[in-house]
């Protein structure tokens, strides 16, 4: 019986940078992966912390070559189209001073396949398998049970498993972690898909380049997203609750065409050839939280153990931000760094959380504060803003931000309004009110 010092469930980014840091620590992982490369994936739009993460894997050439469209950042258009406004990419350069920087927008087709190309390049090892269920000795994960293409079963041993699954959730769907709940957001649906003969900005200053993601805020939880994936194609989404979608008694492809109509003339004016490029997919109920996603022998990373409202693309972000995370300790867990008792990557979890946190309050504002979220990104905090943007979310840098600190005080004046909401409707009074 060979046991895998790591086992990678997911080849998608956040599986395969993973597992380019494990062997940049002597660390030979096994990526689990059911689907072939390339496949279709939305999440297109990258963040500059993501750019300097690649870049500094060496896979920078190899991104370039695909001549994906370079973004500097993303214009925010509000509803129907007024009070737009400008967010660009900076990072920190060696002086500490905020400077302009570039990422890509990303066909995930071809992205995910390079990425998972390079982690077999330099060492990883591959089986093309369905995950079925995870071995669990005691209170251990050990392994995982998986199916071949031929419908034969096998039993693969690790010393570690990594769940890189993304929204399958794997681990938590087969009750290893804690908890799944969902998140703020979780009654929305997102339509989207591809369109060519679109109409792009072509200005010489940067928020006019033309591969920029646009954004269009309507209304609370009613937005859509523009986004440059290559010189021909854009990806397009609409997303609103799931009860407007139901009370519109349409097909999602023609709700998808009739809000990219009609959603905001600042949209629709970009669409002149609705001709769908792909067939118009769907993401329901998308936003979720797992708990104690970390155990003895496992580790959930990215989207895995949460998924927030998408709006600032910070999905990719995640699972390779927390690989690396998640490979250093790995790293000194099989070198007896770290306690085997217990759980002994209990601290990642809220490093993870962290993160997470930062970029639920700055959405949560989005939402809950519109103007106030404006004010704050544009004006008064801007560059503390910029820098929660960029990536810079962890660790001290996340802590001390006073943006990140205004967007807390704000979202905690709308939690307490929500709690006191709740403790007035399950007072006995307002009980009986109700079922009277």
């Amino acid at each position: 019986m060979k046991k895998h010092p790591v086992i990678i469930l997911g080849g998608g980014p956040a599986g395969s940078v993973t597992a380019m840091h494990l062997l940049q620590r002597g660390i030979t992982p096994l990526i689990v992966e059911r689907h072939d490369h390339p496949r279709y994936h939305v999440g297109e739009s990258l963040t500059g912390a993501t750019a300097v993460t690649l870049k500094e894997l060496g896979l920078g050439p190899a991104i370039e070559a695909q001549r994906y469209p370079i973004k500097h950042g993303a214009v925010f258009y509000g509803p129907e189209g007024k009070n737009d406004f400008w967010v660009g990419l900076v990072r920190r350069n060696e002086q500490n001073v905020q400077v302009p920087t570039s990422t890509w927008n990303v066909m995930r087709s071809t992205f995910d396949k390079l990425l998972f190309d390079a982690a077999l390049e330099r060492g990883a090892q591959w089986i093309k398998a369905r995950a079925l269920a995870p071995l669990v000795k005691d209170d251990a994960v050990i392994g995982l049970k998986i199916e071949t293409p031929d419908g034969a079963t096998d039993n693969l041993y690790s010393e570690v498993l990594i769940d890189a699954s993304g929204c399958a959730t794997f681990l938590a769907n087969h009750k290893v972690t804690g908890r799944k709940v969902p998140g703020s957001s979780d009654k929305q649906i997102a339509l989207f898909s591809q369109f060519a003969n679109t109409i792009r900005d072509n200005g010489s200053e940067l928020h006019e380049q033309p591969g920029n993601t646009l954004l269009y805020y309507q209304a609370k939880y009613y937005w859509a997203w523009f986004i440059p994936v290559s010189e021909e194609l854009t990806s397009v989404g609409v997303v609103f609750t799931s009860d407007y979608f139901k009370k519109a008694r349409m097909t999602k492809e023609q709700m998808f065409l009739h809000e990219c109509r009609h959603m905001t003339p600042v949209l629709s004016k970009r669409l002149p050839d609705l001709t769908l490029q792909e067939p118009v997919s769907a993401i329901p109920n998308f936003s979720y939280q797992v708990y104690n996603y970390t155990g003895k022998g496992f580790i959930c990373i990215g989207d895995a153990h949460r998924f927030i409202d998408p709006i600032f693309a910070y999905g990719v972000y995640f699972g390779i931000q927390e690989g690396l995370f998640a490979a250093d300790a790995v790293a000194q867990f099989l070198s007896g760094e770290r306690n085997a008792n217990g759980n002994p990557f209990a601290d990642l979890e809220p490093l993870f959380e962290e993160g997470s946190d930062v970029v639920e309050d700055v959405v949560g504002v989005l939402w809950e504060y519109p103007l106030a979220f404006q004010r704050i990104v544009t004006w008064r905090d801007k560059e503390p803003s910029l820098d929660l943007l960029s990536g810079l979310i962890y660790g001290e840098c996340g802590r001390n931000n006073v943006a990140r600190i205004a967007l807390r005080k704000l979202m905690a004046t709308k939690e307490a309004e929500r709690a006191a909401l709740q403790q007035r409707d399950h007072e006995p009074g307002n009980i009986e009110l109700a079922v009277a």
